[in-house]
């Protein structure tokens, strides 16, 4: 795979300023993040999603985020996400019920995306840039110079669901170019609240740089969100180790 990641640096941060004039020149309440989950998870069935952890596994580097959660501790408005439920997805496959995902069938969307998904070579991503997504969502930026993509189109090619779920994705056009982009979610709105005040407290923060992680397997995960605790701990039921090259090598468990 050959990607000009400056340009998908560009692309990223565009549709960062995109949603951050949405949000600023929008009107009426802000949205109820967790309001609305109900009907989206079909009644708080549990998603499955291909993600990283990254609060669970380096939770140091989001010590860079304590400026910005100060000032949305003091805010109403926001339900601040704990730093070990901090992850990114890049693809929620289903939500375990019997007209989707059955449980017997999890260990197959491993084993199927595991030859493919193996072939991407380690590398390091960079959180940087806020803004604000829906109307819902406080999130971090995402730097992967394109590696998402690419993961994606993997699982899709080696996961029949993954396949059935890219059909129905808004982000990927009749071309087959999928426009998506990681981010990490650090706050959802609780509806109501004062839009202008929380963009006026947001706005200093917009160009944060929190660091960098080195991201060596890819995790698929169960999120065990319920309507009285969202934020269980994440249950990650499998890792694809990233061998890049070295894939040809032989078996690998």
């Amino acid at each position: 795979m050959t990607t000009d990641t400056n340009a998908i640096s560009e692309a990223y941060a565009e549709q960062r300023e995109r949603d951050w004039n949405s949000f600023v020149t929008g009107s009426g309440p802000l949205g109820d993040f967790w309001g609305l989950w109900e009907e989206r998870s079909f009644g708080w069935r549990v998603p499955i999603e291909f993600l990283q952890p990254l609060g669970l596994e380096n939770p140091d580097v989001f010590q860079n985020l304590e400026p910005v959660l100060d000032v949305l501790r003091g805010m109403p408005e926001v339900d601040i996400v704990p730093t070990d439920w901090l992850h990114m997805t890049w693809v929620r496959v289903g939500y375990l019920m019997s007209t989707d995902i059955m449980w017997s069938q999890v260990e197959s969307f491993y084993v199927n995306a595991a030859p493919r998904l193996r072939r991407i070579e380690p590398f390091t991503l960079t959180l940087k840039g806020l803004s604000v997504a829906d109307g819902e969502r406080i999130y971090l930026g995402v730097e992967d110079g394109g590696t998402y993509r690419e993961a994606r189109r993997l699982a899709k090619l080696g996961v029949p669901k993954v396949w059935e779920v890219m059909k129905r994705d808004p982000l990927i056009d009749a071309g087959g170019n999928d426009s998506f982009v990681p981010v990490v979610d650090i706050g959802y709105f609780k509806g109501g609240g004062d839009r202008a005040k929380v963009a006026a407290a947001l706005e200093p923060f917009r160009d944060i740089e929190v660091g960098e992680i080195a991201v060596t397997h890819s995790k698929l995960a169960r999120l065990p969100i319920q309507p009285h605790s969202y934020y269980e701990q994440i249950d990650v039921v499998a890792e694809i180790p990233m061998l890049g090259a070295a894939h040809r090598g032989g078996y690998h468990n």
